[in-house]
């Protein structure tokens, strides 16, 4: 059954709430992506290897935040999600600053380890604090613009770090980037405050595990604990569109940073915050569609996708990559919606972060990783690697994922909204 707690409110205005915490998590992503973009500099001057550096760009961040998110949406649920917050933006800032001033391979991955871990406590905290400011009905509408907005951290990161990293070197760099979080941090500390009461004792007593284990037994939140990661595994292959770019149609990295990271870029965050208004206006409807929506944006990303991997003409296939993400994107806001429907208030944080957790290993770190070894596989059996044909049947094999997500989310709203008491319910969750 959806959640029944129609948007505990916070006493904050939405709009407020969303603009500093959607600001936070600009910064987060500024913070996050920068790391990728000073991989060679990084590489000669401290003298690692690529597996070395692999280790650095993925396993010291995505473990950390995959488990340190569990720990955050426990800690979430249970006290001042905004001093949470508070705390991580500090520590992820800091911790960014250390990148900068590593002088070994030990000291980038403690501070990238430290990065992971201290980014993992915003997003379970923000998301509770925007489910409980804003009305139920739009909330997937709130958390696409929360989303949205932090998607531009991506952009803004790769271009302002290329462009700052020019003047003062990669390692300044990343000290200016840890510093630029004390702003928000101000803001934040100055312009918020969590209301939620909380009762310390009785979560100690077991309230908590209770609604955690009662949650946990619901068939419609373990669907959806699969169909949410299977639905981000797009973002997780688009590790491998650079390269499949390069081998297939003979685009140089330079060119593809800057033209089809601006076609997939865009089209990301145009989606996320697309897919969040309308939603919002089919909710007034019925309140299956943030599910719906989530499932329609999953199976349609398969038909520009196979554009992209089989096409031959670049131009088509810049379109193509530009409408696949635009689409992919509809469905971030309505789909972590969905979680924060039917999630009980007292463990919203938790779902938020149990969530991320899966999503983190599934589609940040499994898949990526899954077609690096299927594309060798295909080339062990013969598939040519320099024309791209490996990597392509890798892509297209990781894309039928997107369709199972698209049936486990239908699955979960039959679960979560039976037939007797649709009516009305995107008033009342």
């Amino acid at each position: 059954m959806p959640n029944s707690e129609a948007g505990v409110r916070s006493g904050q205005n939405v709009i407020l709430v969303v603009i500093i915490l959607g600001g936070i998590n600009l910064v987060s992503q500024m913070d996050r992506v920068l790391f990728s973009l000073m991989v060679e500099p990084i590489k000669a001057d401290l003298g690692l290897s690529d597996s070395q550096m692999g280790l650095l760009g993925g396993l010291a961040f995505a473990m950390c935040y995959a488990f340190m998110g569990l720990a955050a949406g426990r800690i979430a649920d249970r006290w001042n999600r905004v001093g949470l917050i508070g705390i991580a933006l500090a520590a992820w800032s800091a911790a960014t600053a250390a990148c900068g001033l590593a002088g070994s391979f030990a000291q980038m991955f403690a501070s990238r380890m430290l990065v992971g871990t201290s980014e993992a406590g915003c997003i379970p905290s923000a998301q509770s604090l925007i489910s409980d400011a804003a009305p139920a009905q739009q909330r997937a509408l709130w958390l696409s613009i929360f989303t949205g907005i932090g998607t531009i951290g991506t952009l803004i990161g790769l271009v302002l770090g290329g462009v700052v990293m020019e003047k003062i070197g990669w390692r300044m760099t990343f000290v200016a980037f840890g510093l630029f979080g004390l702003i928000p941090l101000t803001i934040l500390l100055v312009a918020l405050r969590d209301r939620r009461e909380t009762n310390p004792a009785a979560a100690a007593a077991g309230a908590w595990k209770h609604d955690v284990f009662s949650m946990l037994k619901r068939r419609e939140i373990q669907i959806l604990l699969i169909a949410i990661p299977l639905l981000y595994t797009t973002v997780g292959a688009a590790t491998w569109i650079p390269a499949f770019f390069h081998r297939s149609y003979g685009v140089s990295t330079q060119e593809f940073s800057q033209v089809g990271g601006a076609f997939l870029g865009f089209g990301l965050i145009l989606g996320t915050f697309a897919g969040g208004i309308v939603v919002n206006k089919l909710m007034g409807k019925d309140g299956r569609w943030e599910f719906w929506w989530s499932a329609i944006s999953c199976s349609l990303t398969l038909i520009p996708l196979m554009v992209v991997y089989y096409g031959s003409d670049l131009n088509l296939a810049y379109g193509a990559l530009f409408a696949a993400f635009f689409i992919a994107g509809t469905g971030f806001g309505p789909s972590m919606a969905s979680m924060h429907t039917i999630a009980r208030q007292s463990v919203r944080a938790t779902a938020v972060a149990m969530m991320m957790f899966v999503t983190a290993l599934v589609a940040y770190g499994g898949v990526p990783a899954l077609i690096g070894i299927m594309s060798d596989a295909f080339a062990a059996n013969g598939a040519s690697i320099d024309d791209g044909t490996s990597l392509r049947y890798a892509l297209v094999f990781s894309a039928v994922l997107t369709p199972i997500s698209s049936i486990m989310f239908l699955v979960s709203s039959r679960i979560a909204f039976p037939t007797a008491k649709i009516h009305g319910l995107s008033h009342q969750t």
